[in-house]
């Protein structure tokens, strides 16, 4: 490395340092079913989560147009069994893999994406503005046994829930019948 250049990164990191962590924005996209089977199994669906420059964090997924709530956590290819992410769904850019808590709705969600599963998991690309996502939802029956593909769901990007910052999310607006922008 040349010495202006090591110069420059080092005042690049010590702002970076000065500047403290960063903090994680609240987020929220809605999206639109892109297809049929979709429309019928899912329906329109918004996720929150946090993100960070280069991090993303989805906290749950919500029925856009119903009550109903999961929550989601970051998981471990590893609980899908052997061969993980990669031996259910090959190189599907689909990487983000998040684990359907129990708790709320998400049992529920679970039987209706995937009949007969105790457990449940939606693997996904990156939220981003104004494209496209598509959802892998997988189940199993639990630990150690090998989790199967049980649907891939197509959205279309609705919009963006605008939050003022540090403001907390009513679920009761996802009540309302005009979609705000």
């Amino acid at each position: 490395m040349r010495p202006r250049s090591l110069v420059i990164s080092a005042f690049a990191a010590l702002l970076l340092t000065a500047a403290g962590p960063a903090r994680a924005a609240l987020r929220m996209f809605s999206y639109d079913p892109a297809n049929a089977e979709t429309r019928r199994s899912a329906g329109a669906l918004t996720f929150q989560f946090t993100q960070k420059l280069v991090f993303t964090k989805v906290l749950n997924v919500r029925a856009t147009e119903g009550q109903a709530t999961a929550e989601l956590r970051p998981a471990d290819e590893k609980a899908l069994g052997r061969g993980g992410l990669s031996a259910l769904v090959g190189s599907a850019p689909e990487r983000d893999l998040y684990e359907v808590q129990p708790t709320k709705d998400g049992a529920a969600l679970v039987s209706a994406f995937c009949p007969g599963a105790s457990r449940g998991w939606m693997a996904f690309g990156r939220l981003r503005m104004n494209r496209d996502l598509r959802v892998l939802v997988l189940g199993g029956p639990g630990a150690g046994a090998t989790a199967h593909l049980c649907r891939t769901l197509d959205f279309t990007f609705k919009g963006e829930w605008r939050l003022p910052p540090g403001a907390k999310f009513d679920e009761r607006q996802l009540e309302r019948r005009q979609f705000p922008h």
